[in-house]
């Protein structure tokens, strides 16, 4: 299970660095960018460890044994061992990039420097990860201290050492936690310095409309739009630094949830000196997430963008537009079209069959529509009738014109013989939406049929 785990972990953190890399290459305003030729060489060192934890247990020299038994897959020799182990330790270039992208952060945002005062210690951001990765990883080489890891190589010679412990925590455990402590420590003063930030701001430009006895109308007017407009300035610059302190956040949490089975294993073998199985699962499982994680973070500001501009789009169709923005008016028309199309189909005709022909109700089959439609259409329209029949009883009743000559005084009989006649006569009567309209007694008795 252990030689297993590590696989698909790795191939999809090797995707998404290869991702990254591309995205950063192919386009100049990126590599014109601090913040993206960070991530550059975040997700080349990503590259350099995932593809060793998706070859694993295949590097270990054949015959290897660990503290669970027998090496599954073990197919190596001593020189795929050390190969693998170099690289293992080039990992340490991962939580150093962290930490850069983590200062990058804090002087963009904490003390507001801009993008030509942050490329004078830019060099610093990348000498450190790779001078540290690469020095420690020939270091412990000329040693020969790799080894078996049981599920993959690393600082572990064979037969063991008593010194290769102290090896281990200051070549990759300890700075991996320093990176750590540091990143908390300055992604918690930023989110201390945004929350700061939002309350001065809403107190400061809280709007206060002035009194119209002792300003006029119009200045009045012109300075509360002129607080507004500043407030809303400020609201805005305000949102940027917190969106960036999330995204900032977010590259943390992901450092701290990929390395902290890993130092826990480290961790129980100096104070038992044994292993659990259950721990090195989720070390082998984790560890080699970090650069997937990554891409997710990378791709959230754009994705989010585009999930506020378009609500309606799937997720395949922005992540095509983030792949290539010059077709988002493209692939936005099609898809409208394309949902406009099926609406209006099912708007008119209904459902279709797998032959494309509409589905057709079971009353107009069976005939019940040309007889009068359902019993509860049929229910319908004799309360109809039986309203309009009320109304055109109360109308009758008034005196009505006709081509005969009637007096005022005429009986009530009489005006009844009077509405037999073939004379049309105007009565009352309510349309389906509820209108009363005048129409001739010829008429109606056409519009009843």
């Amino acid at each position: 299970a252990l030689a297993v785990a590590p696989k698909i972990p790795a191939l999809l953190s090797l995707a998404g660095s290869i991702y990254i890399v591309w995205s950063v290459l192919s386009a100049r305003e990126k590599r014109g960018s601090i913040y993206h030729r960070l991530m550059l060489g975040l997700s080349v060192s990503d590259i350099l460890s995932s593809h060793i934890y998706f070859l694993g247990t295949w590097l270990i020299p054949k015959g290897s044994s660990g503290p669970f038994g027998d090496v599954y897959m073990a197919f190596g020799t001593f020189e795929t061992c050390q190969y693998s182990g170099f690289f293992n330790q080039l990992a340490i270039a991962s939580p150093l990039y962290n930490v850069s992208l983590s200062i990058y952060y804090f002087l963009h945002i904490q003390r507001s420097w801009k993008e030509n005062a942050l490329k004078k210690v830019e060099p610093a951001f990348h000498l450190i990860p790779l001078v540290f990765a690469f020095g420690t990883a020939i270091t412990a080489a000329v040693g020969e201290m790799y080894g078996n890891v049981f599920w993959t190589c690393w600082i572990n010679p064979d037969p063991p050492q008593p010194y290769f412990q102290y090896f281990q925590w200051s070549f990759l455990f300890g700075p991996v936690w320093i990176c750590i402590f540091i990143q908390l420590g300055v992604m918690t003063t930023l989110w201390w310095t945004m929350r700061k930030q939002e309350r001065l701001i809403s107190r400061k430009y809280e709007l206060k409309a002035p009194t119209t006895a002792t300003i006029p109308a119009e200045t009045n007017g012109t300075r509360v739009r002129a607080n507004r407009r500043k407030r809303q300035s400020i609201n805005d610059e305000g949102k940027y630094s917190s969106r960036i302190a999330v995204q900032g956040s977010l590259y943390v949490l992901v450092f701290c949830i990929t390395w902290f089975f890993p130092t826990v294993q480290r961790i129980s073998e100096l104070a038992n000196g044994q292993n659990y199985f259950a721990i090195q699962a989720l070390d082998t499982t984790l560890l080699p997430l970090q650069g997937f994680f990554n891409v997710l973070i990378y791709m959230r500001p754009k994705y989010t963008t585009y999930r506020r501009k378009y609500p309606d789009l799937t997720v395949g169709t922005i992540l095509k537009i983030i792949h290539d923005p010059k077709v988002e008016r493209k692939l936005v028309t099609e898809f409208r079209s394309m949902h406009t199309r099926a609406r209006d189909r099912r708007s008119t005709t209904g459902e279709f069959d797998f032959d494309g022909q509409p589905n057709i109700p079971e009353e107009m089959e069976s005939g019940n529509i040309a007889d009068g439609g359902t019993e509860s259409n049929k229910t319908n329209k004799s309360e109809e009738s039986k309203d309009i029949k009320m109304i055109e009883s109360k109308d009758t009743r008034k005196p009505t014109k006709t081509s005969n000559t009637r007096t005022e005084t005429a009986s009530d009989t009489e005006r009844d013989v009077e509405m037999e006649t073939d004379t049309p006569t105007t009565v009352r009567r309510i349309d389906m939406v509820g209108r009363i309209q005048s129409v001739s007694s010829d008429e109606e008795s056409g519009l009843d049929s």
